[in-house]
């Protein structure tokens, strides 16, 4: 009788026929899981909220459920609408993850059940390399990468900032790295830091330590190609761009307090690796250090020129002058003091007005500037050398400086005075002049010798300077003294 009723009442309200057919059915008073149907979909450490009940999210589709081969039940809405009914849109920033703006939700998320956080379908790690295979390819890995956190950096879903990130640029990476934000606040920013750390670091691997983008130099000449074009085509290369730290021996790669990145101001630097070049008893400097800067002489990344000089600068002792001769020399002192044999004006270095500089230096076998002054740094006035190297010999100068002129004793020829005022002697002082007059004639070191004037003796200005450039050494007279 009651069976009867029943189907009596389908006929009369077919709409129930579904329904019907739903509690007719094996799951009939057990709902949709049971051990015949679905019996594994809720056994995950992870279940969605919404399963409590199926119909949240499913509605039936036929009259009969289940048929074989055939979905009865579809969804109440497609997705990604479907997900947006509890979980807020998304869609509104800048950057959408392709899934999301794809409406894939359930490409990341199993919409039933997970043993994995937020319903993952894997591991997160795995489900960011099905899509990005490539970025744990080499032998450096960032951090978060290595240990599959990609989410530590990228938001999965959208940002407004490129890739996705959390934080836009260089803020994002010193959420981690804050001893490089403390770096950030000196006075001289890297501007390379302006465009993210990921101009000069991969973000997810690399073969290069620190996960740099290149190796080396070849980071730096990414953006700096004047200088590779240099060092590419440079007879000499500052030794430190060729070792593992490379333009960083020298520079500061994220922000410094000087100039040009550099970690210390001028010759204070390249001193830390030319040890020795000044000494505490050199105080007179050439002009350029004495200013704290080597570059005015020497270019810190390569040059055509030996020893990094910016200009040319003869390595021979005994060069043929020329007009160009000593470019380097010239690029701060005139070469008017080479041009004239004799001049009142051009040099101090004369007798009289007999240029010595010219005597030395402008000749078929010219004399070279560092024969007689030392480069940087010496503790004889105009930087004359105590000693000049001449093969396994050093020479010794014995030079000697007064207002006016002074004397040499070199190995390459007897002792010469030059004087601008006293030309071939020293000025007379108070004391030479009462020495002189206590001297008897005939006796002592003023005497004479045959043929010369009273009180006078000859010195030849450098028998070895003669030569078919030049008349012979002209006679000059040397003060006699006690």
């Amino acid at each position: 009788m009651r069976m009867g009723f029943f189907y009596l009442f389908i006929l009369m309200f077919p709409a129930a026929a579904c329904i019907a057919a739903f509690l007719s059915g094996p799951a009939y008073g057990e709902g949709c899981v049971t051990d015949a149907c679905h019996s594994t979909l809720l056994k995950t450490a992870n279940i969605h909220p919404v399963t409590e009940s199926c119909d949240n999210c499913h509605q039936a589709g036929a009259t009969a459920h289940p048929q074989k081969n055939k979905k009865t039940f579809t969804l109440t809405q497609g997705v990604p609408d479907l997900c947006y009914m509890c979980h807020s849109p998304f869609g509104k920033k800048q950057v959408v993850h392709p899934p999301i703006a794809g409406g894939m939700c359930t490409g990341c998320h199993d919409p039933h059940g997970s043993e994995e956080p937020k319903l993952l379908m894997l591991p997160i790690y795995e489900i960011c390399l099905t899509c990005h295979p490539d970025k744990t390819s080499q032998s450096v890995v960032h951090g978060p990468t290595a240990t599959g956190e990609c989410t530590a950096c990228h938001d999965p879903h959208e940002s407004d900032n490129r890739a996705l990130t959390k934080k836009d640029g260089a803020e994002l990476c010193t959420t981690c790295h804050s001893d490089i934000q403390e770096e950030l606040k000196r006075n001289v920013v890297h501007p390379a830091i302006y465009g993210g750390c990921t101009s000069c670091h991969n973000p997810h691997s690399s073969p290069y330590r620190k996960m740099l983008s290149a190796e080396g130099e070849k980071l730096c000449f990414l953006c700096h190609p004047k200088i590779s074009e240099k060092t590419e085509k440079a007879k000499s290369v500052h030794p430190p761009i060729k070792t593992e730290k490379a333009c960083a021996s020298c520079h500061f790669p994220h922000a410094g307090d000087s100039e040009k990145l550099l970690p210390k101001a001028g010759k204070e630097l390249c001193l830390d690796c030319h040890k020795g070049f000044i000494k505490k008893n050199q105080t007179v400097l050439h002009g350029p250090i004495r200013d704290g800067k080597c570059t005015p002489c020497h270019d810190p990344h390569g040059s055509a020129n030996i020893k990094l000089l910016v200009k040319e600068f003869p390595a021979d002792i005994y060069p043929a002058y020329k007009e160009d001769e000593y470019e380097l020399c010239f690029s701060c002192h005139n070469r008017e003091l080479l041009k004239y044999p004799d001049t009142s004006f051009s040099t101090g270095f004369r007798d009289g007005e007999r240029n010595l500089h010219y005597l030395h230096v402008n000749r078929t076998k010219s004399r070279n500037c560092k024969l007689c002054h030392i480069i940087h740094a010496g503790d004889l006035p105009k930087l004359i050398a105590g000693r000049a190297p001449f093969g396994n010999w050093n020479i010794p100068l014995n030079f000697e400086k007064w207002d006016t002129g002074g004397s040499c004793l070199p190995g390459c020829h007897k002792k010469v005075v030059y004087d601008r005022v006293t030309p071939g002697k020293a000025p007379e002082t108070e004391k030479s002049k009462e020495d002189k007059k206590n001297i008897s004639p005939g006796k002592g070191p003023g005497t004479p010798r045959t043929g010369e004037g009273k009180g006078e003796r000859v010195a030849l200005v450098g028998p070895e300077l003669t030569g078919p450039e030049r008349p012979a050494p002209k006679k000059v007279r040397e003060q006699v003294l006690p």
